[in-house]
C-alpha cells in the first residue's frame, strides 16, 4: 500500500490489518476519540439490564445498589483504562498483547474464551435490538433481526476506521434517548426502596444482594477488558498514556454507572411488570406509554445494539483469529463470527428464557476474565517499558499458570445457578466473591512466578 492510498486516511474501506503488528505508517488517530467509541459501546440496553437485574432478581435496595454499581465501575474500567494503553505500545489487538504474559500456547484457552464471549454478547444484545426495532416498525421479528444482523455485520467487515466514526457519531443521539427514560424513571422512582426478600435470587440476603451489586457491575466492566487495546492499537506509539485511561475510563464508567442506576431505579419505578420476566422493550413501554419519547428510547435501544455489537463482533472475530491461529483475512472471521452469533440469536423467541439466561452470562464472564486480567495487568506494570514483541514469545509463560491458580481458588465462591461452591453454599450472605478471589490470587500468584519465569523455547512462528 502506497504512502498515498494508507489505510488510515479510509474509512469506507475494508480494514487490511488483522492480528499482525500495525505498521507506523498506518497509526493515526487521538486519544480523546476512545471516549466516544466506549461510551457509545456501553450506552445500551444490556447495560441497563444490568442494574435491572440487580434489583429485580437479587432485590438490592436502591441505595445499597447504587454503591454496589460505582464501586465495580470504577474497579473494572480502571483495569481497561491501564490495558488500553497496550494499544499504541505494541500495535496488536489485547488478545495478541496477552501472549506476553501467557506465550503463544497458554494463550489459546483465554483467547478461545474471548472468542466465545463475544459471539455470546453479539447473540443476546441483538435479541434486544431486534425486539426494538419491532416494537418501532412492527415488522415481523425475523425481519427485524435478519436486519440487525446485516447491519452489525457489516461494521465489523469494514472494521476499526467506520466503527471509530460510527461510535464517535452516536454519542449525541445515544446520550438523548437514554436521557429521556432517565427523566421519567428518576422522576418515578422511590429512592428509599428496601431490600426484596421475595427476589427470585434473595436468599443470601440484604448482605449478598449488596455484594452482588458490586460483583454484577465489577462482571459487566471485566466483560470489555479483553478487548482493551483492539481499539487503541492505531494510536501514534507516542500517545500519552494518561490520556488512554481517562479517555477509556470516562467512556466505559459514565455510561455504564448511569444507565446501570437507571436500570435498578426501573424496578422502582414501575411495579405493573415483572421485571424479571419482561423483555426491556415491555419495560419501556410500560414506563413511557406509546408515544414518541418511547420511540426516541427504542430508536436509542436499537442503535445502542449496533454500536455494542459491531465492537462485540470485531473483537471476538480477532480473538478467535488468536485462538484457532488461522490463516483467514480478519473481515472474513467477522463475517464468519457474525454467522455464528446469528444462528445463536435465533432462539431469542422466548423472553423469559432469555432475562435468565442473560443473568447467568454476566456471571459467567468474570469467572475467566477476572483472574485473566488479574495476570495480564501485573505482568504489564512489572514489565514497565522494558521492550517486548508479542509477535514473538516463548509457547509457555508463567501467566498461564498464575491465571489457572486464580481460576482454581475463586471456584468454592462461585454462586451460579448450575454451580453453587462450598463457600458459597455455607455462606450465602457473602454473594458471589469469586470475581474478586479470582483476580486477586491470579495477580498475586503472577507477581510472585515473575521472579521466576524463564525464558521458554521461543516459537518460530
Amino acid at each position: 500500500m502506497s504512502d498515498s492510498h494508507l489505510y488510515r486516511d479510509q474509512i469506507l474501506e475494508v480494514e487490511p490489518t488483522g492480528i499482525e503488528t500495525v505498521a507506523e505508517a498506518q497509526r493515526h488517530g487521538a486519544p480523546w476519540h476512545l471516549f466516544g467509541v466506549w461510551f457509545s459501546a456501553n450506552a445500551e440496553i444490556a447495560t441497563w439490564m444490568v442494574g435491572l437485574a440487580i434489583a429485580a432478581f437479587y432485590g438490592t435496595d436502591l441505595r445499597s445498589a447504587i454503591v454496589g454499581i460505582v464501586l465495580g465501575n470504577v474497579t473494572g474500567f480502571a483495569v481497561l483504562g491501564i490495558l488500553a494503553t497496550m494499544g499504541p505500545r505494541y500495535g496488536v489487538p489485547q488478545m495478541v498483547a496477552g501472549r506476553l504474559a501467557f506465550g503463544r500456547y497458554g494463550n489459546v484457552a483465554p483467547a478461545t474464551l474471548s472468542f466465545l464471549a463475544g459471539v455470546g454478547w453479539f447473540a443476546i444484545n441483538t435479541v434486544f435490538g431486534a425486539y426494538a426495532l419491532q416494537t418501532i416498525a412492527g415488522w415481523p421479528y425475523p425481519l427485524a433481526l435478519a436486519i440487525m444482523l446485516a447491519l452489525q455485520i457489516i461494521l465489523a467487515v469494514y472494521g476499526y476506521n467506520l466503527i471509530h466514526l460510527f461510535e464517535r457519531v452516536s454519542v449525541v443521539l445515544l446520550a438523548l434517548g437514554f436521557l429521556a427514560l432517565a427523566i421519567v424513571t428518576f422522576g418515578r422512582t422511590h429512592w428509599l426502596a428496601p431490600f426484596d426478600a421475595h427476589a427470585p435470587l434473595s436468599a443470601g440476603g440484604p448482605l449478598a444482594a449488596f455484594i452482588m451489586a458490586g460483583a454484577l457491575a465489577f462482571s459487566y466492566a471485566l466483560g470489555w477488558v479483553p478487548a482493551a487495546s483492539d481499539y487503541s492499537r492505531y494510536l501514534p506509539r507516542k500517545t500519552d498514556p494518561r490520556a488512554i485511561w481517562w479517555y477509556s475510563f470516562l467512556g466505559c464508567a459514565l455510561s455504564c454507572i448511569v444507565l446501570e442506576i437507571m436500570g435498578a431505579a426501573a424496578v422502582s419505578a414501575e411495579r405493573g411488570i415483572d421485571l424479571t420476566t419482561a423483555l426491556p422493550t415491555q419495560a419501556v413501554s410500560v414506563l413511557l406509554g406509546a408515544g414518541w419519547v418511547a420511540k426516541l428510547v427504542l430508536l436509542a435501544v436499537v442503535l445502542g445494539t449496533l454500536t455494542a455489537n459491531c465492537m462485540n463482533l470485531y473483537s471476538g472475530a480477532l480473538a478467535a483469529l488468536v485462538a484457532f491461529n488461522v490463516r483467514v483475512k480478519r473481515a472474513l472471521a467477522a463475517l464468519a463470527v457474525g454467522v455464528i452469533g446469528a444462528l445463536l440469536a435465533t432462539g431469542g423467541g422466548r423472553p423469559a428464557q432469555m432475562a435468565t439466561a442473560y443473568t447467568e452470562f454476566l456471571l459467567l464472564l468474570s469467572y475467566w476474565a477476572s483472574p485473566w486480567a488479574g495476570v495480564v495487568l501485573v505482568d504489564l506494570l512489572v514489565r514497565g517499558d522494558a521492550p517486548a514483541d508479542p509477535q514473538r514469545v516463548p509457547y509457555w509463560r508463567s501467566g498461564f499458570i498464575a491465571w489457572i491458580a486464580g481460576l482454581a481458588a475463586s471456584a468454592p465462591f462461585w454462586n451460579q445457578v448450575w454451580f453453587t461452591g462450598p463457600v458459597a453454599r455455607a455462606y450465602p450472605q457473602l454473594g458471589d466473591l469469586s470475581y474478586y478471589v479470582g483476580f486477586t490470587v491470579a495477580a498475586i500468584a503472577m507477581a510472585v512466578l515473575l521472579r521466576f519465569d524463564r525464558v521458554a523455547t521461543p516459537s518460530t512462528e
